[in-house]
């Protein structure tokens, strides 16, 4: 077993070497007295650590990471300060928790002693009010996994032990608190195993008598629907949903996508939910393969015929982490999406009948043409409005996509008419709602993709949440050029509407 030894002076320096030996890239926050002491070391010295990123305000930290987690795949470090520190991320958690984004959030705790016996005993007034009897309290229902360091010589398993846990499946943030005094011990080396012997799990494949369950339906289905939310958060998993829809000519619908799931100019889109939308063809399917989403439709507007059986594939597909999750699940298949779509599709072909794929085929390209040309007109018919409408907004937008541009869209954007030219160039927000990320996330993609062009689209009120003034700050000093674009309604719209659904008839 290889290791490695680092000679250090305190907890926190070594706590950096391990965690650029682990591949984290960035620490991103305004980060404590000992983390800080640790950059200036190794600056001074010339030796390579995690980029340090300075973000004034957590919330802008954890989206930061959380941005930059979905455009490379390699979960980042969010520093956040005690417990003032975790209440301003915890929205931000929450976001990451519920995208499965893997991220380690490492917070600053009250020192444990107060009367000098350890360097970085407490003296300074704050730290008994901050102190908590349970700070990863706050947070301990969306994190996977919570631990306090108490000794130095924990540093290396706790580190590891975050890691794995953040990216095994289905994965999420983890949060370590780290006490002053802990921190800052003297340690004069640190010897850790280097490549690390912690390695999460393999990709999960179906179990194969519910990937054959899962064909015969969709194969005798006259009218089969696909809807996904957030496939496209593993790239690579997209090539495999179209294999699926062009074998069995079946429709696919994206429902509050937070990712380019399937290609919008294929045939077989058939458009996508938005907020508390319902999508007619759900009530006319005659099949469901539910991918990937954790809300594919709203149980008291939608009603499921009794005959219709329902598919779910997802590597958890009853959301365990959902306090309530009601949704009909005939066959659920608990595995990797991207390893099983291509099963799918060849176990559908082998089934469907040549003749009934190829007229459905027609009929799905007919009605997907009506569908853009809809579409098409009603954009244009903002186009005249002063000021112009959303959709038109959005159409102009899209002028500017390309295949190496990003954009992260907090709500506003409409992607029926601004859809990814391609996967990967497009990033939405967190289906806990979370107001405030998308800029920071933004942030983050850009950090985490430097060559290519960041757009963030934001309501008024995304904006307002998301902490601008600490974003812009980030921007600037970090050079992350961005372009930001506020879509004003005018109004807390999302009330408003929600408002007018419950109430209709209220005053």
């Amino acid at each position: 077993m290889a290791k490695k030894t680092f000679r250090v002076e305190t907890v926190g320096q070594a706590l950096l070497e391990i965690l650029r030996e682990r591949g984290v890239d960035c620490v991103i926050g305004n980060a404590f007295t000992s983390i800080i002491d640790g950059f200036a070391k190794f600056d001074a010295e010339g030796k390579s650590t995690p980029r340090p990123v300075m973000a004034p305000h957590e919330q802008t930290a954890v989206a930061m990471a959380h941005g930059y987690y979905a455009v490379t795949g390699r979960p980042q470090v969010a520093i956040v300060y005690s417990t003032p520190g975790t209440a301003n991320a915890a929205g931000a958690i929450i976001n990451a928790s519920r995208a499965r984004v893997p991220l380690i959030v490492l917070a600053a705790r009250s020192a444990l002693t107060d009367d000098g016996s350890m360097r970085g005993a407490r003296d300074i007034h704050v730290q008994w009010a901050q102190e908590s009897f349970d700070q990863a309290g706050m947070v301990r229902e969306f994190v996977k996994w919570d631990y306090e360091l108490r000794q130095p010589a924990q540093l290396e398993s706790v580190v590891d032990r975050a890691l794995e846990l953040a990216l095994d499946e289905p994965s999420g943030p983890v949060y370590i608190s780290l006490p002053r005094d802990v921190i800052a011990q003297p340690l004069p080396e640190i010897t850790i195993t280097s490549p690390s012997r912690r390695e999460v799990a393999s990709r999960r494949h179906p179990d194969p008598a519910r990937l054959e369950e899962a064909a015969d339906i969709l194969a005798r289905a006259r009218r089969p629907l696909i809807i996904t939310s957030e496939l496209g958060r593993n790239i690579a998993a997209v090539a495999g949903l179209v294999e699926l829809a062009d074998a069995g000519a079946i429709e696919v619908v994206e429902a509050s996508p937070a990712y380019a799931n399937f290609p919008a100019a294929h045939p077989c889109h058939a458009g996508y939910i938005f907020g508390s939308e319902t999508h007619p063809a759900i009530a006319k399917a005659d099949a469901l393969l539910v991918i990937d989403c954790d809300v594919p439709w709203f149980p008291s507007r939608v009603e499921i015929r009794e005959r219709i059986r329902v598919v779910h594939l997802a590597t958890d597909p009853f959301f365990g982490r959902y306090p309530m999750h009601n949704f009909r699940c005939d066959v659920p298949i608990a595995a990797d999406p991207a390893a099983t779509l291509p099963l799918l599709a060849e176990a559908v072909r082998r089934r469907a009948r040549k003749a009934d794929v190829k007229a459905r085929r027609q009929a799905l390209a007919k009605r997907h043409k009506a569908m853009r040309a809809a579409w098409d007109k009603a954009a244009r018919a903002e186009s005249e409005r002063t000021p112009i409408g959303f959709q038109w907004a959005s159409r102009c937008v899209a002028e500017l996509q390309g295949p190496d541009t990003i954009v992260v869209n907090e709500y506003p954007l409409d992607l029926r008419h601004a859809p990814p030219p391609v996967p990967g160039t497009y990033l939405g927000a967190s289906h806990a709602g979370g107001l405030g990320w998308g800029l920071g996330a933004a942030l983050g993609a850009q950090l985490g993709a430097p060559d290519r062009t960041v757009i963030a689209t934001l309501g008024d009120g995304s904006y307002i949440f998301g902490v601008p003034t600490a974003c812009h700050q980030v921007a600037r000093a970090c050079d992350l050029p961005i372009l930001t674009i506020v879509f004003n309604n005018g109004a807390w719209d999302e009330v408003s509407n929600s408002t007018r659904n419950v109430h209709p008839d209220g005053w």
